[in-house]
C-alpha cells in the first residue's frame, strides 16, 4: 500500500497544502513535492512533550513510531521538543520513522533542510531561543539537526500498513498525521486496526487536522474504539488547538 493511493480528484474540496519543499532528479524534474514543514501548526508542540511525559510517567521506555514521516520534519519536531520540554526524554528515542517513498527518506537520511521564517518562528515558539541547540544553519536558507538530535530518529523505507502490523505492543505513541484522506476506505480501518491492536492502556495515538478536515477521522475513530484526550496546558495555547488530534483507546 502507498499513502498516496488515492489522488486529490476524489476530495475536490481539500486543499494540498504542500509548501515549496521539493526533491528533484537530476534533469531537475520534480519528482516529489513535500507537504510537511517543522512544528506544523495543528500540534502545540511543547503541550504535547509535556503531556506525554505525564501520560508515560512510570514507563521505563515508550515505542515512538512516526508513520508517513515524509521529509523528517515532524518527528524532529517531536524529539526536540521533549528534549526541550521533558525532564527524561530518553525513554522515547530513537523515533522509529517510515515512509513508503524512498527517495524522501534519503532525503531525511541526509538532514538537510530548506527553512522558511514561519518555521524558524514555530522553533523559537517550542524550543525556546536556544533552538540552534537542536539545529544548526547549514548556509542562510537550509538548516540541520544539532546536538545528537538526529540520533534520536531512525528512518526507514516501509508502508503504513506494514509497520504498524509489525509495531511492538505496549507503551506506544502513533505519529499519523496528514495522510489519512489519502488512503481507501479498506485501508483506513486495518490501519485503525492495526494501531488499535498494539496499544495498551497508556499508548496515544496523534493525528492531523488535515485527516478530521478531510474525512471526519475523528468520527471514524469514536466508532473504532478510541476517546479523544486534550492534552493543551494553558487556555491562551487553547484557542488555537484543535482537540481531536489526541487519541486513547477506550
Amino acid at each position: 500500500m502507498n499513502l498516496n493511493t488515492q489522488t486529490l480528484k476524489h476530495f475536490p474540496n481539500i486543499s494540498f497544502c504542500a509548501n515549496d519543499r521539493q526533491v528533484k532528479d537530476a534533469d531537475n524534474k520534480i519528482i516529489h513535492r513535500n507537504t510537511t514543514r517543522f512544528f506544523r501548526d495543528d500540534i502545540i508542540w511543547d503541550d504535547l512533550a509535556v503531556f506525554l511525559e505525564e501520560n508515560f510517567r512510570n514507563s521505563k521506555r515508550v515505542n515512538v513510531y512516526s508513520i508517513g514521516c515524509s521529509d523528517g520534519s515532524e518527528p524532529y519536531s517531536l524529539a526536540s521538543s521533549l528534549r526541550a520540554n521533558t525532564q527524561n526524554p530518553e525513554k522515547f528515542f530513537p523515533i522509529q520513522a517510515s515512509d513508503y517513498d524512498s527517495e524522501i527518506i534519503k532525503t531525511a537520511r541526509e538532514g538537510i533542510y530548506p527553512i522558511t521564517i514561519r518555521e524558524r518562528t514555530s522553533m523559537r515558539r517550542y524550543v525556546g531561543d536556544d533552538y540552534t541547540r537542536y539545529f544548526e544553519n547549514d548556509g542562510p536558507n537550509y538548516i540541520k539537526p544539532a546536538g545528537g538530535l538526529k540520533k534520536d530518529v531512525n528512518f526507514k523505507v516501509a508502508n503504513a500498513l506494514d509497520e504498524t502490523k509489525n509495531a511492538k505492543y505496549g507503551d506506544n505513541v502513533f505519529l499519523c498525521r496528514n495522510f489519512w484522506p489519502y488512503l481507501s476506505a479498506e485501508d483506513k480501518n486495518e490501519l485503525i486496526k492495526n494501531i488499535k491492536e498494539k496499544m495498551n492502556e497508556n499508548s496515544i495515538l496523534v493525528i492531523g487536522s488535515f485527516d478530521n478536515k478531510g474525512i471526519k477521522l475523528d468520527r471514524l475513530l469514536s466508532v473504532s474504539g478510541f476517546k479523544n484526550k486534550e492534552y493543551t496546558l494553558d487556555d491562551s495555547a487553547a484557542i488555537s488547538a484543535d482537540y481531536y488530534t489526541v487519541w486513547k483507546k477506550r
